[in-house]
């Protein structure tokens, strides 16, 4: 999922108010196709609305939160590089950075910026003032929220389009950089495009067969992927953290235990805020004896109605 391009962020710069694609082709200095194309793009991305007035299409920003917050951003902070902050891949990290201070694998994982990239990132904002550091973590400087607030918004917009072209029905249930997961009643197949059913109705293609709910849920991100059963478990549980998904988690990780990636489980954990220190608990063979986790024994009944007795791993 693109982010916006510093000719993006200039055309906006130019909304306060109305003007006509001429209008802001004369004052950008920029001919009319190419003004006539960022301002579709800003469109589709939902941040612009336009509306034809006799020979002319008039172009003003649009009512969605994430042009309001921009809005306030050029009204608060109109002095600074505006073009700049907002544009490439600055936008995935301050829509990832809040004033908790995170660490640099953290940032990483949750924005999808590569480590060469996230320091380079990292490095101009910091130049801006807009980043701080303490014990090798980074935070978002206090005065400057309202760059987290637009960029996580824009993201979550994006998403929520691209959700409504997939199901008109769809609701987003989580909302990442260039990813999310959505709900729907419409069911419409294991992979499409990059569009992929997860969750507890994905538990089956690893021998759990489970009684749906009548709704259904699809990960999609920009990178065409296979869904791991890693991913499909911590997303099962981002979907609903109840007892019966922790049991069945539980229970299919132990069934493929010895192919189970633990690190990537556990970063998996970090970058959904799932907590799967637990589950890992259960692969050693510890039982965690508080709510909402389930009893060895527990598990063990649900591991021997599916795959047997003679499969039982502990």
């Amino acid at each position: 999922m693109k982010a916006l391009s510093k000719m993006e962020v200039r055309v906006l710069l130019k909304l306060r108010g109305e003007r006509s694609v001429s209008e802001l082709a004369d004052e950008l200095g920029l001919s009319l196709s190419r003004t006539s194309a960022l301002v579709a793009s800003l469109e589709r991305k939902g941040l612009i609305k336009t509306e034809k007035r006799g020979r002319h299409r008039i172009v003003s920003l649009s009512d969605a939160k994430a042009a309001e917050l921009f809005k306030r951003l050029v009204s608060k902070f109109g002095h600074m590089h505006l073009e700049e902050i907002l544009s490439g891949k600055n936008l995935p990290l301050l829509a990832v950075l809040t004033t908790a201070p995170l660490s640099a694998h953290e940032l990483c994982i949750k924005s999808n910026l590569s480590r060469s990239t996230f320091h380079h990132v990292i490095n101009k904002l910091s130049n801006y003032g807009i980043i701080g550091k303490k014990d090798e973590k980074y935070f978002l400087v206090e005065r400057y929220r309202l760059f987290h607030e637009f960029a996580e918004e824009f993201y979550e917009l994006q998403n929520s389009i691209k959700a409504r072209e997939f199901s008109e029905d769809s609701a987003v249930v989580w909302s990442g950089v260039g990813e999310f997961i959505l709900s729907t009643e419409e069911y419409r197949g294991k992979d499409v495009g990059n569009f992929h059913l997860t969750g507890v109705e994905r538990f089956s293609d690893f021998g759990m067969e489970l009684i749906g709910t009548g709704r259904y849920h699809y990960y999609y991100s920009d990178k065409a992927k296979e869904l791991s059963l890693e991913e499909i478990v911590v997303h099962a549980l981002l979907i609903d953290f109840n007892p019966r998904t922790i049991l069945y988690s539980i229970a299919l990780l132990l069934r493929h235990k010895d192919k189970i990636n633990r690190k990537k489980l556990f970063n998996l954990g970090r970058k959904y805020d799932v907590s799967v220190s637990e589950l890992l608990k259960y692969l050693k063979g510890k039982e965690v004896k508080r709510y909402p986790y389930p009893s060895m024994e527990e598990v063990r009944e649900i591991f021997k109605m599916y795959f047997g007795e003679g499969k039982w791993v502990q």
